[in-house]
């Protein structure tokens, strides 16, 4: 059976997410030969041009893949009854993930130079904040959290979790700088 433009459209679309993701990940942003990324998959500069608009927004779009990989892995770990040490091992969750040399390259590296501060903060509160207050809701509901203000209690976590991965991007040691955070995290949160 043939495929339909929408597939053919979706295909194209994750073919050039995929090397993309490649070649940010082994370049950086600025270097990314965006020529070998369109030849590599097969397509036309015009492909790119026409699912992402340009360079940057082909870039928005693999940050936004790699957090949504990110969510998932913490979204399994999530499921269940909700309660704080569950909690708790969805941030390491996240804070390994952040250790992948490709993810440390692009979101950590790249996209805070890359984006600007307004697409940073819908970013943030969209892929992050967002998250963590509908975590915090169903521990707050449970009574496994007093937070009063999740909505800041979400921000505050939300920059301590970012802080924590962006400690260990730039550091010699970044797997045991996340073992660090994340202890001094679980006994404030348990506190």
């Amino acid at each position: 059976m043939p495929r339909t433009n929408a597939e053919m459209s979706e295909s194209t679309r994750n073919e050039l997410l995929l090397r993309a993701r490649s070649a940010f990940a082994q370049h950086g942003y600025g270097d990314a030969p965006i020529e070998a990324v369109v030849r590599a998959a097969g397509m036309s500069k015009g492909a790119l041009y026409h699912h992402f608009g340009s360079k940057q927004g082909l870039f928005v779009a693999v940050v936004r893949d790699i957090a949504d990989e990110i969510t998932q892995r913490v979204g399994v770990r999530l499921s269940g009854a909700p309660s704080k040490a569950r909690f708790l091992r969805a941030c390491g969750d996240y804070l390994q993930a952040t250790l992948k040399p490709d993810v440390r390259r692009i979101l950590l590296i790249d996209a805070p130079a890359v984006l600007d501060a307004e697409q940073t903060q819908l970013l943030e509160s969209e892929l992050g904040v967002e998250r963590l207050r509908s975590a915090l809701l169903e521990l707050e509901a449970v009574g496994e959290v007093e937070a009063g203000d999740i909505e800041a209690l979400a921000h505050v976590l939300n920059g301590a979790l970012n802080g924590i991965a962006m400690w260990a991007a730039y550091h010699h040691a970044p797997a045991a700088v996340v073992k660090r955070g994340l202890k001094v995290l679980t006994n404030w949160l348990e506190g």
